[in-house]
């Protein structure tokens, strides 16, 4: 709270910071979020308010960049107020807290230091999706083989929100945004510092290869391919991954990451393999079959003739012959 020396009167001013689009209030934004700095000014003398109706009014503010700007009123928020716009390549990142200068006409002014926790900008993280296919096949895959080769589809854009500053919502490219792109396939945790899989013993990784990702031009999609290669053994409760991460050319980068955790497969898709299958001979089918038709009869047919009950017996048995004789494999 800052207090001026004024001619006539003192003036307490106060603060607050919303976001645009919802008016929540937060303290701090990432890029690509407005933030909406408002002021309160009333007289300490007897509470009443000053508004766009206080002769001489104005208030000026500092901002990230260290440069002043003006607020205006808000007929609709009944304040004052104005917008920070911090665009995809906004510089002044970092933590924040606004000086703000009031006077009016009566030759009334205060000084105002905000001394709470600063208000912050941060890079932005891009949005990532990714989908992994074999490079042979081109079926979408969910596990890794051994030697298998997998093409590799990443789209990267500046994601919007609920009022998004104008000019930031594009595709990741090369030529406007500066951008690039890499796959690391590894194993185990990813290490967000060092950008990289493991790196210590409680959270243990490898790096198996580094792809880097070429961009095809639009909508934000870069591709590369893993070539394949023997994978090494790893733990039982680690898994197998591509880490795809991005970043541009602002500074500091808006930076994207998703990674994909990929189980082990025997064989690449469309591979076949090998099954063994455990079967029962003919004559045991026979011999099983006629023991259990002959003592179900026995049960059910108890009056039937001798001679009829014997040809039951042997139609059973044909039956089954023929059927196994159809379906048997061949080989």
């Amino acid at each position: 709270m800052g207090f001026g020396t004024a001619a006539t009167n003192k003036l307490v001013v106060t603060m607050d910071m919303v976001t645009g689009g919802t008016c929540s209030f937060v303290q701090g934004v990432l890029r690509g979020a407005k933030l909406i700095p408002r002021f309160y000014i009333h007289y300490a003398s007897n509470g009443v308010a000053l508004t766009n109706d206080t002769p001489g009014i104005s208030i000026n503010f500092t901002t990230p960049a260290k440069t002043m700007e003006k607020a205006s009123w808000d007929p609709f928020a009944k304040l004052f107020d104005n917008t920070v716009l911090p665009n995809w390549n906004y510089t002044y990142v970092g933590t924040w807290s606004p000086t703000v200068y009031v006077s009016d006409a009566a030759g009334n002014s205060a000084v105002y230091n905000y001394t709470g926790s600063p208000f912050t900008v941060a890079p932005a993280l891009l949005a990532t999706s990714v989908q992994l296919t074999d490079a042979k096949t081109g079926l979408p895959i969910a596990a890794i083989a051994s030697s298998e080769g997998i093409n590799i589809v990443a789209t990267i854009t500046y994601p919007a929100n609920a009022e998004t500053v104008t000019g930031f919502v594009a595709p990741l490219d090369t030529v406007a945004r500066g951008g690039s792109a890499t796959a690391v396939i590894g194993w185990g945790s990813w290490n967000a510092t060092a950008q990289t899989f493991g790196g210590s013993a409680k959270n243990p990784g490898g790096v198996i290869a580094t792809v880097k990702l070429t961009y095809t031009g639009k909508n934000g999609t870069w591709t590369g391919q893993f070539a394949g290669t023997t994978l090494p053994t790893i733990p039982a409760n680690a898994t197998y991954a591509v880490a795809v991460t991005s970043s541009d050319s602002a500074s500091p980068p808006n930076t994207g990451l998703q990674v994909i955790n990929l189980a082990l497969a025997s064989a690449p898709p469309g591979v076949a393999t090998t099954t063994t299958v455990t079967s029962t001979s003919v004559s045991s089918l026979i011999s099983t079959t006629v023991s259990t038709a002959t003592s179900t009869l026995s049960q059910v047919v108890q009056q039937i003739p001798t001679i009829v009950y014997a040809g039951i017996v042997i139609v059973l048995i044909l039956g089954l012959i023929v059927g196994m004789l159809v379906t048997r494999p061949r080989k």
